[in-house]
């Protein structure tokens, strides 16, 4: 009969991957983090990068506020509703200026290396 109180034996050793983990997650992270700066100077690409974040969070908490349920009891009518569209935009340009959550930085690496691959497969011909 099988003893239920004993846990079956692991092929790894959990005490290994507690100690190694934190490494090789902040190994990745800073791997990524380098991979992501874009080399580009032009500054119209990386301003539009940050409206284009900011656009999208600014959706973003335009969609989270639709789920708030709203009793009606104190209700500001569409003044209200007007004060809170243009502070979530106003927060959200706040946001994508000062780091955002990575969209920009997406957005600039795909757009600032983008141009240069098809160049080079052109002037070959």
């Amino acid at each position: 009969m099988a003893d239920f109180v004993s846990l079956p034996k692991l092929p790894f050793n959990v005490s290994d991957m507690v100690v190694e983990a934190p490494t090789r997650l902040q190994h990745t992270l800073n791997s990524k983090k380098g991979a992501t700066q874009a080399p580009t100077n032009d500054a119209q690409l990386v301003e539009a990068c940050h409206q284009m974040e900011s656009l999208f969070i600014n959706h973003l908490f335009k969609e989270m506020r639709v789920t708030i349920h709203r009793s009606g009891f104190i209700s500001g009518g569409r003044a209200e509703e007007i004060y809170t569209s243009m502070m979530d935009a106003e927060m959200a340009a706040k946001l994508a200026k000062n780091g955002g959550i990575g969209l920009a930085d997406m957005l600039l690496h795909q757009l600032g290396t983008s141009p240069s691959a098809p160049a080079a497969e052109d002037s070959g011909d």
